[in-house]
């Protein structure tokens, strides 16, 4: 080959090499369909012929690597409140759950398969109250006193003493002669300090009132329930949220299988008075399930009450313990 014509194939050597990807493949793919003049293209399989279709399998294997991890979800009573629909509180307000049995009057089993009433309103019991006496600052105190006051403004309960009060004080809702707290009755508290400088500081406490409430009286149990929370006033007609109490009410009474409950109703009329106490034995009994001979019914008759009064309901476990 003379140099002239090695300069050549170099230079178009040179050309291709330097060439970019795609120009290279665009002159590959020139080169294979268009056929250089005089030529023609023959089908497969013949002499000379151009190769047969190549089928190219590839497999593909993928790999995936998944840690599971443990999820942990609490479940609060107030969600399982808001996922309650009306069927469901329905259903469970029949406690037992095995209502449906035969034995549905079976003491035993009304005490023992109790459905949980999560979303109702709890029942306050005892102590009814727990104060926090904080004693005045940088002042040697000669006597601390702490006066429960009813509606009237009367003294109801009253805890002193000498020195500084105690850092915590429990009530269990007895006045002062042994009565209990009436529910539905606003209540209100005054705590007072007395320096030996015979300096005074009172603290005034905010009205407080329990709608219901739950305590012991010697051997029984005794629910309460304040009249404006059951009735509309005047009529022995529930209001739409007495159900929820005495469904909780049912709940305590059911601790007590054997126990025997009376019904005391209290109005300024008497028939008014007895037609409210059925009213509620008979939901006891007919709704709740509850043996109809273990309850039994009474009432009273007072004069000059006050709407919070009007239409008490008392439940007394009888023996409880």
């Amino acid at each position: 080959m003379n140099p002239s014509t090695k300069l050549a194939t170099v230079a178009i050597l040179a050309w291709i090499v330097l060439l970019p990807p795609s120009a290279e493949a665009e002159i590959a793919q020139q080169s294979e369909v268009e056929p250089r003049s005089g030529e023609e293209f023959t089908e497969a399989g013949e002499s000379g012929a151009v190769l047969d279709d190549m089928v190219v399998e590839a497999e593909n294997e993928v790999r995936q690597g998944v840690e599971k991890t443990a999820f942990e979800f609490e479940l609060s009573a107030a969600m399982i409140d808001s996922f309650l629909s009306d069927v469901d509180a329905e259903a469970l307000e029949v406690s037992p759950v095995s209502g449906l049995q035969p034995h549905l009057n079976n003491l035993e089993d009304l005490g023992s398969d109790q459905t949980p009433h999560l979303w109702l309103p709890e029942i306050p019991g005892t102590p009814v109250a727990t104060f926090y006496p904080e004693p005045e600052p940088g002042r040697k105190l000669k006597h601390w006193n702490l006066t429960i006051t009813d509606f009237r403004g009367s003294p109801f309960r009253v805890f002193d003493g000498k020195g500084s009060p105690p850092r915590r004080l429990e009530w269990d809702g007895r006045g002062d002669e042994g009565q209990m707290i009436q529910t539905g009755y606003p209540y209100s508290y005054v705590f007072t300090q007395t320096d030996k400088g015979t300096n005074t500081y009172n603290h005034a406490g905010v009205s407080f009132r329990l709608p219901a409430l739950d305590y012991t009286d010697r051997d029984d149990r005794v629910l309460e329930m304040s009249g404006s929370e059951l009735f509309v006033q005047g009529d022995s007609a529930m209001r739409e949220g007495a159900t929820q109490w005495l469904l909780r009410a049912t709940d305590i009474m059911r601790q007590h299988p054997y126990s025997p409950f009376e019904v005391v109703c209290v109005a300024e009329d008497a028939g008014l008075a007895e037609a409210r106490a059925t009213a509620v034995a008979h939901y006891l009994a007919e709704q709740m399930i509850l043996p109809q001979e273990q309850v039994e019914v009474a009432f009273e008759q007072k004069s000059d009450l006050r709407s919070e009064m009007d239409g008490h309901v008392k439940i007394v476990i009888r023996h409880a313990d």
